[in-house]
């Protein structure tokens, strides 16, 4: 006999249902952490379904893998499956529903479905199982799985509500993709964007900043000079990001990393049959930066030949591809860096005259890291920060003696040789702060060479001294072997009160 249900037993699983549907919208509404949204709506829908588990997969649109941010009652086999050999669309019974964009729902013995190809799904023995396909504005975002181990027969009135809690969990996948999107993008815009984000105590630094601010409307061709290391892509990267240019392209060429025979087609692109392998058509960095930024990082780098077409583009902003006979024309603006002294290259005929006051109208001295010596101790912490989280430690602090050592150094590689000392010693300290020991031993070395008296009279003094040590404080040895006559050699030594 088929069980009957009155009235009130409907109204009331009716009420609940609906209930359920409100706790899962409320949910999504609570976090910006994705994980966290999918954790708490997964357990809340494995409850109300009074199913043993369920998977939440997100698509990755990049890769076409489905990735599984949330699982509930999941065996390690399985999760350790789904997860390092992601499925892709189209592969196994989860990719299937993502292709196809419908909802499969096997009621017995699920694991011999033939649409699972996988063994570790096979060997988890599955009896029921629902999947349904998660999509926001049109397009897919996931699938939202359901299963359990023993028979289970639900009535329709619940997948009913399994359908209806898919939209606020398809809202929630898509928007928190565009919230991290948007996350995103401030963050680079404002690592670049806010000048105050540039650390720095020194006054030097300050006053590059000070200039930078007055660029933001401009277009005129900028130079920036600086030892390698010094951050002149930091300060090209903020020049663009604070300006009106802000939300078109910034694209960075390092004239010295790409061949010679190479550059030209690269920063200009070619035509189709220009040269052999030339199959198609192709757009060059400049025309890519168009309406926005080239950086030339070591523009002293480039060929004459190529530094004459540079100086057409900064002229009447028209360039020709390789082997193109019809001129292009581009609105992009031109920061150019150097770590040479461009003047000495014009002298030598090895960088042009004309291009080089083409491109130096605005002139950016970046000062080296042992001119603001100041900065070493922000940028270390900075750096240790950086990478606390990079590599998951904890450091708290860099010792006084290890903070010592890296203001006593000269950082010939400037913030990049800093940033890569921290970056080791935050990977080998075995505390919760950055000792002397995880400071590599050449900069301990130079450092304490540093902190010496090095004028002549010093190191006259300290030979004197090592050569009478020799000699056990034979005056007359040690006269003959410094090349000083007795009455010298005396004179020295009360001048340094050493004792006679």
């Amino acid at each position: 006999m088929s069980e009957t249900v009155t009235t009130p037993e409907i109204l009331e699983r009716q009420n609940k249902q609906l209930s359920i549907l409100y706790e899962i919208a409320l949910t999504v509404g609570k976090s910006l952490d994705l994980k966290t949204i999918l954790d708490d709506v997964l357990g809340k829908v494995v409850e109300f379904m009074g199913v043993d588990a369920g998977v939440i997969f997100v698509i990755n649109d990049e890769t076409l893998e489905m990735i599984p941010v949330s699982f509930k009652n999941i065996s390690e086999e399985v999760i350790k499956d789904l997860t390092e050999n992601r499925v892709k669309i189209g592969e196994c019974i989860c990719g299937t529903i993502a292709q196809c964009e419908r909802e499969v729902i096997i009621l017995e013995k699920a694991s011999r479905d033939p649409r699972f190809t996988r063994e570790s799904q096979k060997r988890a023995r599955i009896e029921f199982y629902a999947g349904l396909p998660l999509k926001a504005k049109g397009r897919l975002v996931g699938v939202l799985c359901v299963i359990t181990y023993t028979p289970y027969i639900p009535d329709e009135g619940l997948i009913g509500i399994l359908r209806a809690a898919t939209v606020p969990i398809s809202l929630a996948i898509e928007n928190s993709r565009l919230f991290e999107n948007v996350k995103k993008d401030v963050e680079v815009k404002l690592r670049y964007f806010d000048y105050e984000g540039i650390i720095t105590n020194s006054q030097k630094v300050r006053e590059v900043i000070r200039m930078l601010r007055k660029l933001t409307d401009v277009s005129s061709s900028i130079l920036i000079y600086g030892e390698s290391g010094t951050g002149k892509e930091l300060i090209a990267r903020a020049i663009h990001f604070s300006s009106i240019r802000k939300d078109n392209p910034f694209i960075v060429v390092n004239c010295a990393a790409i061949p010679e025979s190479l550059l030209e087609s690269e920063v200009f692109g070619y035509t189709k049959g220009a040269f052999t392998g030339a199959n198609a058509d192709k757009k060059g960095l400049f025309e890519a930066a168009n309406g926005g930024t080239i950086f030339l990082d070591e523009v002293e780098a480039m060929s004459k030949s190529l530094q004459v077409k540079l100086l057409r583009v900064l002229q009447d902003r028209t360039f020709f591809k390789v082997g193109g006979t019809s001129p292009i024309t581009v609105d992009v603006r031109i920061i150019a860096a150097t770590n040479q002294d461009l003047e000495e290259a014009i002298k030598s005929k090895q960088f042009r005259e004309d291009l080089f006051y083409r491109l130096n109208v605005i002139k950016i001295e970046l000062p080296p890291l042992r001119e603001r010596i100041e900065d070493v101790p922000l940028l270390a912490r900075y750096f240790t920060n950086k990478f606390n989280k990079k590599i998951g430690k904890n450091i708290r602090k860099i010792s006084n003696e290890a903070m010592d050592m890296l203001i006593n150094y000269s950082w010939p590689g400037n913030i990049r040789e800093l940033e890569n000392t921290i970056e080791r010693a935050v990977v080998i300290a075995e505390a919760d702060e950055i000792r002397r020991e995880d400071i590599p031993i050449e900069i301990a070395t130079l450092s304490n060479d540093s902190k010496k008296d090095l004028t002549l009279e010093s190191i006259e003094k300290e030979h004197i001294l090592k050569v009478l040590n020799l000699v056990s404080g034979n005056k007359k040895k040690a006269s003959r072997l410094l090349g000083l006559d007795a009455t010298t050699l005396w004179r020295k030594l009360k001048k340094y009160r050493i004792p006679l």
